[in-house]
């Protein structure tokens, strides 16, 4: 049975069902043969924030093609390597102080050949990484050095065909130190209880605790590259190796992690990427949304500064580096245009390798086999290595394979190191440095207009508005009250679709009710006579889909069906935050000139304007409301309470697309809450990172400062947290505010 507590939550309903009492008013007039005497109105909103993306990446790949054209030199070239590096840096959250790696030797492991030092340090302060080291028996040392970052296996180190790889590598002369990446291995960082399962498998992990480190500015990239990094410190303390003479190699996401490392880790002399996310996202045949990826292996932020993924790969030049890819690959690991995005970068770097007079220390290798670190590909990383670090020619046959039980294998004793050892989880590093952030933030604090002014800059808002176009498309009557049908443009290219409501009988100007509803604007019909009721107050009620929401979720793109066949809200945050510009942002900005829409029309009281948003789509409001002052008064229903709980949290149900880069290094939800203060802000039912309906003591302890700014206004009673029925909530806030 439908409540009205519906009206305000999740869900949907066709609107044909609930508009079928209609009396039509307004309509095109129809000719004797049934035709249309006006142009039929195209609704096809799914295209406009696909359209709209094209064009900015499209964009953004003619300004980093046009910065690459401008490299004619050596010295030139160099300079593009260090501001890449710089800049990668601060995008993915900056380099960690390097604290003691406090090594443990946990047992070795003897073969003919070579034997494996099984091995657990600290990457940061008690965030343990268990690793293998692989030392050659025969031949004169010091030996060449490889470390080998992995792929999103479950096994991590202990993946078959990455242990072939290290196997041989040091029946051949080198030494090589990997290591558990977060989420994999014996380093899974949500585990079942009870079991030495993950909750979410290693990309998965990557997401859950990558997302939050966003807020803080840093970046599952900074966890990754810190490890790899200090497992360089630790094999370069090695006697057994030559420092001269060091070289990376991974697979797939430990393919991505060596590239990230090609660029910021300038004690690498020699390096092979294999299978790796060597595609830019700004490619040549960019499909909507593109070639995104997990946690980190998107450069957020870097196309605003015309830094693709290839670049990566530029800063290392003129060292010797090999790509290696499969043709399976593409539409299935990676998007439809993989092969030629990894040739593309290929160009791209033999261009940049020629200004060094170095062409013959850039390679590309393909293999035809399915994703995986296949004998093609070992062979070829031998080859490299042999002839780059030890200049001689390498035995491209494999010995057969030393096979051992995970018991033997495994670092720790439990097979995890949480239950075996503790320490700090992601999660807990993550809630660590939001605590170190908090308390520098907080000695600072911010007046209302820095503050907006810095939620201007963190959400990337545009700098002035563009014509809005608006267009009412239709105009009905039903039981008193007229629905209009609306769009108009925040951008040139983004249409934002809508409903106006507002009682048949009004003469006089009106107070409106501007809803954002995380389910979308149809779902504003699923209780007409709520409607009514709302109507009968002479209250206009006005409710729209920002970018990718509701009518305006973006269409499937026109290729790739593996690749894409999960194509989502998280593709398209994930591509608007590699661009530098937030999805939540994006959809703020909807609303700003959503106001500028309800503010211009001649039935509408400007100072009367009030602004509800349930769910994710309460954020929206609520960043809306603290930068525009024409919003009279606020009620947000079920949205989280604060960010900092969120990052604290195991489980949590907001999405990457409400995440904007850095945001806890500025403020948190009750700080931007203080800056509506005195207008009236009601919390209805405010939620925990689960979803879960917090107690009113819960809430109120999160907001003790913001109920201070209003007491010191002398608004105390402005400031409201509601634990009680939804539309009920709803009903009191239209009468207390705005009526």
């Amino acid at each position: 049975m439908k409540t009205r507590r519906g009206f305000l939550q999740a869900g949907s309903l066709a609107l044909a069902a609930q508009l079928s009492d209609l009396s039509i008013q307004g309509q095109a007039a129809t000719q004797n043969d049934g035709r249309a005497s006006e142009p039929m109105v195209v609704r096809d909103y799914w295209n406009d924030f696909p359209n709209y993306l094209t064009s900015s990446i499209n964009q953004a790949r003619a300004r980093r093609k046009s910065d690459l054209s401008k490299i004619t030199t050596p010295q030139a070239a160099l300079e593009r390597a260090s501001f890449i590096r710089s800049n990668v840096w601060d995008l993915i959250g900056g380099p960690l102080e390097k604290t003691p790696l406090n090594v443990i030797s946990t047992g070795t492991i003897e073969r003919g050949a070579y034997r494996i030092e099984k091995l657990i340090f600290e990457s940061q302060p008690q965030f343990y990484v268990p690793a293998h080291l692989y030392i050659p028996k025969g031949g004169a040392g010091p030996f060449p050095g490889i470390i080998a970052p992995l792929g999103h296996t479950n096994e991590g180190k202990s993946f078959q065909s990455y242990q072939i790889l290290f196997q041989n590598l040091a029946r051949q002369g080198f030494v090589v130190l990997t290591w558990d990446p977060p989420s994999q291995g014996e380093r899974i960082q949500y585990l079942v209880p009870g079991t030495n399962r993950s909750k979410y498998g290693p990309t998965g992990e990557h997401d859950q605790f990558g997302w939050p480190a966003l807020l803080l500015g840093s970046s599952t990239t900074q966890f990754e590259v810190c490890d790899g990094m200090r497992a360089l410190d630790y094999l370069l303390s090695r006697k057994e190796v030559d420092s001269t003479h060091i070289g990376c190699c991974g697979h797939s996401g430990g393919g991505t992690q060596t590239m990230y490392l090609c660029a910021l880790e300038p004690r690498i002399h020699a390096a092979v990427v294999v299978e790796g996310h060597t595609e830019n996202l700004a490619g040549a045949n960019y499909e909507p949304p593109g070639a995104y990826a997990d946690a980190e292996q998107n450069i957020i932020g870097g196309l605003k500064l015309g830094i693709d993924r290839g670049d990566l790969l530029a800063a290392f030049a003129p060292n010797p580096l090999l790509i290696c890819f499969t043709h399976m690959d593409v539409g299935a690991t990676y998007s439809p245009h993989y092969e030629h995005g990894t040739r593309e970068i290929y160009q791209e770097l033999k261009d940049v390798y020629s200004l060094h007079h170095a062409t013959e220390k850039v390679g590309l290798s393909a293999s035809n086999l399915p994703h995986d670190y296949d004998f093609f590909h070992r062979r070829a990383t031998y080859e490299w290595f042999n002839k780059w670090l030890k200049k001689g020619q390498a035995n491209s046959s494999e010995a057969d394979f030393d096979e051992s039980p995970d018991s033997d294998l495994n670092c720790t004793s439990t097979g995890q190191i949480i239950t075996s050892l503790g320490g700090r989880t992601a999660v807990r590093v993550n809630a660590d440095r939001l605590r170190t952030i908090q308390s520098s933030r907080n000695s600072n604090g911010q007046k209302n207009e820095k503050l907006r002014q810095t939620l201007r800059e963190v959400l990337a808002l545009p700098s002035s508005t563009s014509a809005m176009r608006a267009t009412v498309l239709s105009s009905n009557t039903s039981r008193g009250v007229v629905i209009e049908e609306f769009e108009f443009h925040s951008e040139p290219a983004i249409r934002v679709p809508g409903w106006f409501l507002k009682p048949s009988a009004a003469t006089a100007k009106l107070p409106v009710a501007v809803l954002l509803l995380n389910a979308g604007k149809n779902r504003l019909f699923d209780d007409f006579s709520l409607l009514g009721e709302i109507t009968s107050q002479n209250v206009a009620v006005c409710a729209i889909d920002t970018r990718a929401m509701g009518q305006a979720t973006p269409r499937l793109p026109n290729s790739g069906p593996l690749f894409y066949s999960h194509a989502e809200r998280m593709a398209y945050a994930l591509v608007s935050l590699s661009s530098g510009a937030p999805l939540i942002g994006q959809r703020v900005w909807d609303v700003l000139c959503c106001l500028n829409y309800v503010a211009a029309r001649p039935d509408v009281d400007q100072s009367r304007i009030g602004l509800f948003g349930n769910g994710a789509s309460g954020l929206e409001a609520l960043f809306s409301a603290a930068l525009d002052n024409r919003v009279k008064a606020v009620l947000l229903e079920r949205t989280l309470t604060d960010f900092a709980a969120l990052v604290a949290a195991d489980d949590y149900t907001l999405g990457v697309d409400s995440v904007a880069f850095g945001f806890l290094k500025h403020f948190d939800l009750p700080e931007i809450s203080s800056a509506i203060a005195p207008r009236p802000l009601w919390l209805s039912n405010p939620v925990d990172p689960a979803g879960i309906s917090l107690a009113l003591s819960n809430s109120a302890d999160r907001y003790v400062d913001t109920k201070k700014t209003y007491a010191a206004l002398q608004r105390a009673d402005h400031f409201q947290i509601k634990i009680q029925e939804s539309d009920q909530v709803f009903k009191n806030w239209l009468q207390a505010a705005l009526v």
